[in-house]
């Protein structure tokens, strides 16, 4: 007895219209989905909302929750003297990073585009951490990484070490702001390439996505490759980049290797549930805020085909 068979015992006789049964497939389609969020977010959500009101001790018959409603979130803003730095010094990483990652994600689809000898090997190396790297082993492998490269350059050279290249940029005449920005971004190149296999995949289906006849009409009128890239290219991708750029902050703010999400763990093994609760949801919600205010900017510029 297959599913159609099964249903028709269970619904009313009367027949029903396409749009009925349209609709009925499409509530049961969704009520896996709709349990899972139910079951794993919305209800452990509120729960961590009222762990964050409260104080929580081990004690003889198990977890004891004592009411002091915002006194954890008045510590973490008034009193903790890390918290609102690390929170601070991750926005800001992030107002520099992502747009980077997204330029890095941009460029390498745009090459990776063409037709050449190994594109499908290129195409497999940008995007194969993505399958087999975690957060945390992305994390332990660019310490490991960067750390081998360290101490190989202290006994061979002193031309790359971050001081130093800090000072030749200094020393050119390059503003101070641009030289760190510059020295972050070399130093985060290994992070950058792994962090952009996702991006790339999305901007190339987008670029193929985009009419040959588009670009004909363009040679026809004699459009440079400029303007063909700004009054074609970038507006038919536009709406992709406004999710990479999206799915970059994401990425970035739930990253292991971010301090936050550091200072999270550190607080739970140190037996402070309620607290690691209480900055986790702030956190959250800040994350939140900013993925409306990116959306709604850069939303408006988007451009949809209808």
């Amino acid at each position: 007895m297959n599913v159609s068979q099964t249903l028709k015992r269970f619904l009313p006789k009367r027949k029903m219209t396409l749009r009925q049964k349209e609709a009925m497939y499409g509530r049961l389609f969704i009520l896996p989905w709709l349990i899972g969020l139910i079951y794993f977010f919305i209800i452990p959500f509120i729960n961590a909302i009222y762990y964050t009101l409260t104080k929580i001790k081990l004690g003889d018959n198990g977890l004891e929750f004592t009411f002091v409603w915002f006194e954890n979130y008045l510590y973490a803003f008034t009193k903790d003297p890390n918290y609102i730095r690390t929170l601070t010094s991750s926005i800001v990483n992030m107002l520099y990073q992502v747009p980077v990652v997204v330029f890095f994600s941009m460029f390498v689809a745009y090459v990776l585009r063409d037709e050449f000898k190994g594109r499908t090997f290129a195409r497999t190396v940008f995007f194969f951490p993505v399958i087999i790297a975690s957060g945390v082993v992305i994390t332990i492998l660019k310490e490991n990484v960067m750390g081998d490269v360290s101490t190989a350059a202290s006994g061979s050279t002193t031309l790359f070490r971050v001081e130093n290249l800090r000072a030749i940029l200094v020393n050119s005449g390059v503003p101070m702001w641009l030289g760190q920005f510059i020295v972050n971004t070399i130093s985060q190149l290994f992070d950058l390439t792994w962090r952009s296999g996702v991006q790339i995949l999305l901007l190339m289906a987008a670029l193929h996505n985009i009419p040959k006849s588009f670009y004909e009409a363009a040679v026809i009128e004699g459009a440079t490759e400029w303007e063909k890239f700004w009054k074609i290219t970038f507006p038919m991708i536009s709406p992709t980049l406004l999710v990479a750029v999206i799915y970059s902050i994401i990425d970035y703010f739930t990253d292991y290797g971010n301090y936050v999400m550091r200072m999270v763990v550190t607080q739970l093994n140190n037996g402070r549930f309620e607290y690691s609760t209480t900055i986790a949801i702030v956190y959250f919600g800040i994350v939140m805020v900013i993925i409306l205010i990116v959306n709604k900017v850069i939303g408006r510029r988007v451009v949809y085909l209808t």
